[in-house]
C-alpha cells in the first residue's frame, strides 16, 4: 500500500457519530431542541402518521445512547436493505419499534441517520454546512479547494449523503487525525475553545457518563460516546471502523488520535492482531498508566 499522506482527510467511519454528539449539543445551545428529552415528534411533527406512531416516546436522548428500541442489527442484511433503499429514512421509520425506549441497547447507525435527519430538520441547511459553520469553523478548520494559483473556494466538511441529500448520520466523514485531534480536544476542554464554548455546560460530563450497557465485552455507552474505565482510569472514546479511535483520558489530560485503513475487509478485520480493537483499554495500560505516577 501506499504511505498514508498525513494531510489527507479519510473516511473517519463511525467516528462520525461522536461528531453528532457535538452537534447535538450545538443544537441544543442554540436552541434548535429544547434538551435532550424533547421527543423527537415535536421536531418532525409533520410526518405522516404511521411514522410518528413508529416513533412514539423516542426522544433525542434514546438516539444518543442507541436505546431507540429498533431491531436492526448493524451491517444485517436487514440494515443493508435500508443502505440500498431510495429512501433511508423512510426505510427506518416504516419499522415498528420491538423494545421500549430505553429498554435496551443496540448500537445502530439507522439510529443516528435518523438524527441526522431531525438536526437537518431543525438546522433549515445541510448537516455537514451546520457542522463546518457551527462546529470546525470556530476550531480553526476550514475545508477550501484550490481552483488555480492561490484561488480557493470554501466547501463544507466532506460528508457522505444518503439519495435524498440527507449527510449519513454517523458514518463517513472524511477528516485529518490532526482534525480529530483538536475535536479530542474540545471535549478535554469541556466543550470550550480559546474561551468560547461552543458546547452546552455539563454536555462533555453527560455525554461521557455511563447511559447504557453498551456491549459487556467492550465498553459501555454514553451520549454516542464509548465509555470505560481500566484500573480507576475514567477515559471516553470514539471508535471508527478499522481501527480508529479519539480517546479522552480527563484525569491525565490527555488525548490519543489513531487512525487505520477504513477499507479493511469484515474478514481482515476478524483476523487482526491489532490489540486495540478487541481491547480499547490496551492503548492505555500499553503507554499512559505510568503517567500516572
Amino acid at each position: 500500500m501506499p504511505p498514508v499522506d498525513t494531510t489527507a482527510a479519510y473516511s473517519i467511519k463511525s467516528i462520525t457519530k461522536s461528531i453528532m454528539n457535538a452537534l447535538v449539543g450545538i443544537a441544543i445551545r442554540d436552541g434548535l431542541i429544547a434538551s435532550a428529552d424533547q421527543p423527537i415528534s415535536d421536531l418532525v411533527p409533520k410526518l405522516p402518521k404511521k411514522w410518528l406512531a413508529n416513533i412514539d416516546g423516542v426522544t433525542v436522548k434514546h438516539l444518543l445512547t442507541m436505546t431507540h428500541g429498533l431491531q436492526v442489527e448493524e451491517n444485517s442484511p436487514e440494515m443493508l436493505e435500508v443502505w440500498r433503499s431510495r429512501n433511508w429514512i423512510g426505510a427506518i421509520l416504516d419499522k415498528p419499534l420491538v423494545h421500549s425506549p430505553g429498554e435496551h441497547f443496540l448500537y445502530c447507525t439507522c439510529s443516528t441517520h435518523l438524527l441526522s435527519a431531525i438536526l437537518t430538520q431543525v438546522a433549515k441547511t445541510s448537516l455537514a454546512y451546520y457542522a463546518s459553520r457551527k462546529l470546525f469553523s470556530p476550531l480553526g478548520i476550514r475545508f477550501r479547494q484550490n481552483l488555480f494559483g492561490s484561488l480557493a473556494i470554501q466547501l463544507p466538511v466532506r460528508w457522505e449523503r444518503d439519495p435524498e441529500g440527507i449527510n449519513w448520520g454517523g458514518n463517513n466523514m472524511f477528516l485529518t487525525p490532526r482534525i480529530l485531534a483538536r475535536f479530542g480536544q474540545l471535549y478535554l476542554a469541556d466543550g470550550i475553545w480559546n474561551g468560547q464554548r461552543l458546547l452546552p455546560a455539563g454536555w462533555v460530563d453527560e455525554s461521557f457518563r455511563k447511559h447504557s450497557t453498551g456491549w459487556s465485552d467492550y465498553a459501555a455507552y454514553g451520549y454516542l460516546w464509548w465509555i470505560g474505565c481500566v484500573d480507576g482510569l475514567h477515559y471516553a472514546f470514539a471508535s471508527g471502523y478499522g481501527g480508529q479511535y479519539v480517546y479522552v483520558i480527563p484525569e491525565l489530560k490527555s488525548v490519543i488520535v489513531l487512525t487505520a485503513n477504513s477499507d479493511t475487509s469484515i474478514a481482515e478485520m476478524q483476523a487482526t492482531t491489532n490489540p486495540v480493537i478487541k481491547d480499547p483499554a490496551w492503548i492505555l495500560r500499553r503507554f499512559l498508566f505510568e503517567s500516572r505516577f
